[in-house]
């Protein structure tokens, strides 16, 4: 009887090792998979609008008078955003931004863009855009803390130093 038990006991202990072999290779693939996923998704320096430097027109929107458009400046520089007068004026700083190409539009070069920058009080100010060759358009939005909309503007311009047709 012994004999029995123990060859049951051995082979319990065999059945045992393969199931936690097996367990541990489905653990380890899925980790090396969800790795891999990682650094693919892993945002790669942008190229399409990389050291850029465009000259706009700034138009807050709404109101019951149109406002002045004002004169800013919005940099693509080091993989960050910046608005040269919502930084000075509004203390929004400069800040992490993405880039596409638009392949909707084959007959031009059309790259889309979205930024949101924070200030001091944690307000947001949301800001899409468009570049096609040398110009440049779009709007920004600017959030409270809590949420509510407390600006919206327009903007258009050109790359910086060149002329606006």
């Amino acid at each position: 009887m012994k004999a029995s038990k123990q060859n049951f006991t051995s082979k319990s202990y065999k059945v045992f090792l393969c199931v936690l072999s097996i367990v541990c290779v489905v653990i380890l693939s899925n980790s090396v998979y969800a790795q891999k996923k990682e650094a693919a998704e892993k945002k790669v320096p942008d190229k399409l609008l990389a050291g850029k430097i465009y000259t706009i027109e700034l138009t807050a929107q709404g109101g019951k008078k149109v406002a002045d458009p004002e004169k800013d400046e919005l940099s693509f520089k080091s993989d960050k955003f910046t608005s040269n007068l919502m930084k000075t004026n509004e203390q929004f700083m400069a800040a992490p931004y993405t880039a596409a190409i638009d392949s909707s539009n084959t007959e031009s070069k059309v790259i889309t863009f979205e930024v949101e920058s924070k200030n001091s009080g944690d307000e947001i100010l949301k800001w899409t855009g468009t570049v096609t060759g040398e110009e440049i358009e779009g709007t920004a939005v600017w959030t409270s803390k809590k949420g509510k909309i407390k600006k919206e503007y327009k903007f258009t311009g050109t790359l910086k130093g060149k002329k606006k047709k």
